[in-house]
């Protein structure tokens, strides 16, 4: 099941007393622990987070227990609504009132044979040998509450990183889940988060309409909270050790995740990618502003943890070499700083030429202005982060502008995204078993055709022409045909798409493209849309395919595909 939001509170000195202490003869004394920060717990319940106090109720929650889900319980939050806060009563497990849920006890988490407390001095002293108590209630999507405990100061390893709360959370709050998940990414987006495992810098390159930006947008929403809301969590409240599983367990780049996207384009510069000098408005006086890597990579070491992912879009538009300069040497980690946790001593401290040393003769640079409009002085020397990823697209069918040299593409992961029939096919609902028997069976009826199945066998048939002819760089993408129903919509994706790329593909040679049409064929249907323009000429006449009925559209696609 998966996780919806968590409710968690950190247990105090004084809530450790009350609940521990043995209870004096004839005393009963004080048994609750206080929830202060209200407007949490409000949005827990699913009420308003700033609900009046007046319209506050009295609320009890049925919770089953982490590592055992089939013992069950209340918890009773009583409301008071003079001090604005609600409390949670009778939670001395000494006290013949107890009324502490079982996943709040040794049994299911709590720390086990810690000493009772005798005064609140004392239960600070025992909390700090434990690292700390919090107990947390989970909602799950379907609605579910489940209860559990943790002590310690840090986070389990396997446990996923938006719960850090319940390990270091100060008073109480409520996680609230993202929807993160590796699960959910498409099979060439699932292909490129993949690729990090073993590099640092990606690059997808492919021809149009295979959906090579979207790949690329779906990395970077899941893994940016502020799309995805972070990480998702599945749960297992049978599983007591580890009944969290992070929806990012698979994903190479750890959370959290800072990102940016960036297109660049032939004025695009060093100083815009990595720093330059500009006018503060304070006469002629120029000082240091980051450009998107670097404000990223210092972004990432004030973050302190996670990674961070820079996209971008249509890398060889730009003049990669001059945009890159000498930060080229820090797409190799071997020369970044370390690990998390470990030095590198291989690591080059990163060269500013336009940045000075601060004045105050710290080892320290002089300020250097954000994107969010503050500046920072980094410490000298300075490294690369290590955690830092760069995935950057490429259109392999603009040779208008620069292929990337070798010694910028040898640093790329390289992912290379054409045309998936197999995806098509299982979109549209079309057996590509199926689709073959059309194409290679001596006899159709024509009839049989339905728009799904010619569209697959139009583009299989058009790419292994194209594939022949120009190269594989030059296919035609599969997404052009993702969305087809009917014939009306083929007819529009060819007229509109399809055609005009084929045109601009074969431009300077008309002999390939009409081989390619069978427009020479004399056993080609009589309503067949593609015939020379005069009989000596070689000039092709496209007709549209709009305005033909469905049954010569499907004649036409039939003697295309199989001649």
């Amino acid at each position: 099941m998966r996780v919806d939001r968590i409710w968690w509170h950190e247990i105090s000195p004084e809530d450790f007393y009350n609940m521990e202490k043995l209870p004096r003869m004839g005393l009963k004394g004080k048994s609750n622990f206080e929830i202060t920060r209200v407007p949490e717990l409000l949005e827990f319940f699913g009420y308003g987070a700033n609900l009046p106090a007046d319209r506050w109720t009295d609320v009890t929650l049925d919770a089953r227990v982490i590592g055992n889900s089939n013992l069950q319980a209340p918890i009773q939050f009583k409301c008071h609504k003079r001090h604005g806060t609600f409390e949670v009563a009778n939670q001395n497990r000494n006290d013949d009132r107890n009324m502490r849920h079982p996943g709040w006890t040794p049994d299911f988490g709590w720390p086990k044979n810690t000493e009772v407390p005798s005064s609140v001095d004392d239960a600070k002293r025992i909390l700090e040998v434990v690292g700390g108590i919090h107990i947390y209630v989970v909602r799950t999507q379907d609605g579910v509450f489940f209860t559990g405990t943790t002590y310690g100061r840090h986070l389990p390893v396997n446990w996923p990183d938006a719960l850090r709360p319940l390990y270091d959370g100060v008073g109480s709050g409520v996680i609230k889940v993202g929807t993160g998940s590796v699960a959910q990414l498409t099979p060439l987006a699932r292909k490129i988060l993949m690729a990090f495992q073993d590099r640092k810098s990606v690059l997808v390159y492919g021809p149009p309409g295979t959906g090579k930006p979207h790949a690329v947008a779906q990395v970077r929403q899941m893994l940016d909270k502020e799309w995805s809301g972070g990480e998702s969590i599945e749960f297992d409240p049978n599983r007591t050790e580890r009944p969290f599983t992070s929806g990012f367990e698979e994903s190479p780049l750890a959370p959290p995740v800072l990102t940016d996207w960036v297109t660049f384009h032939q004025d695009y510069g060093y100083e815009d990618f990595i720093i330059g000098l500009r006018p503060t408005g304070e006469g002629i006086r120029l000082a240091p502003f980051a450009g998107r890597l670097l404000d990223l990579a210092v972004q990432l070491e004030r973050q302190g943890r996670g990674s961070a992912l820079l996209v971008i879009d249509e890398i060889n538009r730009g003049n990669v070499p001059k945009i890159l300069g000498d930060f080229m040497t820090f797409m190799d980690t071997n020369y970044r700083s370390g690990k998390p946790g470990e030095t590198n001593p291989s690591a080059i401290p990163v060269n500013l030429p336009k940045v000075q040393r601060s004045t105050t003769g710290d080892f320290l640079t002089e300020p250097i202005w954000m994107l969010s409009g503050d500046s920072t002085m980094l410490e000298l020397p300075w490294h690369f982060p290590h955690e830092l990823n760069i995935l950057a697209t490429m259109n392999s069918v603009d040779r208008a502008v620069a292929p990337l040299d070798s010694a910028i593409g040898r640093r790329f992961e390289r992912i290379d995204a054409y045309a998936d029939v197999e995806f098509l096919a299982e979109q549209l609902g079309v057996s590509l078993l199926a689709v073959g028997e059309m194409m290679e069976s001596p006899q159709v009826d024509v009839e049989s055709w339905t728009p799904q199945i010619a569209s697959v066998a139009l583009l299989v048939y058009l790419n292994d022409q194209i594939t022949e002819r120009l190269g594989q760089d030059y296919e035609l993408g599969h997404l052009y045909f993702w969305n087809i129903k009917t014939w009306a919509d083929l007819q529009r994706i060819w007229d509109h798409d399809v055609w005009p790329q084929l045109r601009d593909r074969f431009g300077a040679r008309p002999d390939q493209l009409a081989d390619l049409l069978r427009v020479n064929s004399h056993s080609a249907p009589t309503s067949y849309p593609f015939r020379l323009r005069t009989l000596t000429g070689r000039a092709i006449n496209v007709l549209p395919l709009m305005g033909m009925s469905e049954l010569n559209t499907a004649e036409t696609i039939d003697f295309l595909v199989r001649g």
